[in-house]
């Protein structure tokens, strides 16, 4: 038998949501409403599916690997400077490639538990010591983890907002954490979700790079962007931090057709701002729900819902598979009795309550 390391034979596989192709498969089921990895299902512009079409002749090319034009145009878009963005295809492979860049065997990195399993990958995906923090009230302890910042620590993953959670800290709560943070330290902030979340108290993370040199934020073109397909992120940090990180990022490592797709979604402004309020809309609707059923459930600030039944959250989730609803439970989180519901269109977060009914009735009938 081959050897592996040690390291990753310890690595639990990331397990996404079931596809719709798999449960149409399985259960031979016509009609799936995936609720399951907090996509936009909304889709692609039309507009922007008519320029993708004239972009296909050239996937024969290998892409732009300095991905000059997407580099420009959001660097506009954000008002930053074009050394500070990195890209990846999605976030994960930042996450790897931030892992391979400052962790090893003697140096730290802390993790909140309850929440993104791919910072764990990344950390153990090099051998580096973990320390886990507590959330508090299902949202980040901040004090608590500047507490925890030892000698050997080198790098802080951070999920503002949190997934699985939704929830978030605030501008005065991540000030005072980074006045603690040791320049030695990097903060990594993955803001997946921050189109949903920006406002209000929420930090505007940005701003704050001219301040700190030890801090990269992480974005993505998969949620409210439409994109997960292509599976395309972008860091954004000084530009010394984004050059030490560039040293291991693998030539083409984003394909032309995601980068052309990203070019396209940027021109579309108004219709993201569409989809946040449009989201912010179906929310309210499942909040009124939740409340009729009893239901608990956490305030998000993402475009999902994290809600805790009094029944096993493995029991409902396979339950209303079989109706044809595909949602997230949180056992993996070490949530037994809560599951996690992506904002969908209007129509489907209907036909979610009414199999949620059902299916919380057959429970209760046993």
């Amino acid at each position: 038998m081959l050897d592996i390391n040690e390291n990753v034979d310890d690595i639990k596989p990331y397990i996404p949501g079931k596809p719709i192709e798999e449960v149409q498969r399985e259960l031979g089921l016509d009609q799936i409403v995936k609720l399951a990895s907090n996509e936009n299902n909304r889709g692609i512009p039309q507009n922007v599916i008519n320029k993708l079409q004239t972009k296909i002749q050239d996937l024969f090319l290998y892409p732009d690997g300095s991905l000059f034009r997407l580099r420009k145009k959001l660097a506009q878009y954000y008002k930053i400077d074009a050394d500070q963005l990195i890209f990846g295809n999605g976030s994960d492979e930042l996450l790897q490639m931030i892992a391979f860049t400052y962790l090893n065997k003697n140096k730290e990195v802390l993790i909140s538990e309850g929440t993104f399993s791919e910072y764990t990958f990344a950390a153990k995906l090099v051998n580096a010591p973990i320390k886990y923090v507590s959330l508090k009230d299902y949202t980040y302890d901040l004090e608590a983890i500047a507490m925890r910042i030892s000698a050997k620590t080198r790098v802080v993953f951070l999920c503002n907002p949190n997934n699985p959670t939704g929830t978030y800290f605030n501008v005065s709560t991540f000030e005072s954490f980074m006045k603690k943070v040791p320049p030695k330290v990097l903060v990594v902030i993955d803001e997946a979700y921050y189109e949903y979340a920006s406002g209000d108290d929420y930090p505007e993370t940005i701003k704050y790079l001219k301040r700190y040199e030890n801090i990269i934020l992480l974005r993505t073109f998969s949620k409210v962007w439409s994109l997960a397909g292509c599976r395309i992120g972008y860091g954004i940090a000084s530009p010394k931090v984004i050059a030490s990180i560039n040293k291991s990022r693998q030539p083409f490592n984003v394909n032309r057709f995601a980068e052309e797709s990203a070019l396209a979604m940027l021109d579309e402004k108004e219709w993201v701002h569409s989809i946040t309020a449009e989201t912010k809309k179906q929310m309210a609707y499942l909040y009124s729900e939740l409340d009729k059923m009893k239901i608990s459930y956490l305030s998000s600030r993402a475009n999902f819902v994290f809600m805790t039944l009094k029944h096993d959250a493995k029991d409902v989730f396979d339950r209303l598979l079989r109706k044809g609803i595909i949602i997230r439970p949180m056992t993996g989180f070490g949530y037994v009795n809560s599951i996690r519901v992506t904002i969908g269109l209007p129509h489907e977060n209907k036909l979610f309550i009414e199999a949620l009914k059902k299916v919380l009735q057959e429970i209760n009938a046993k």
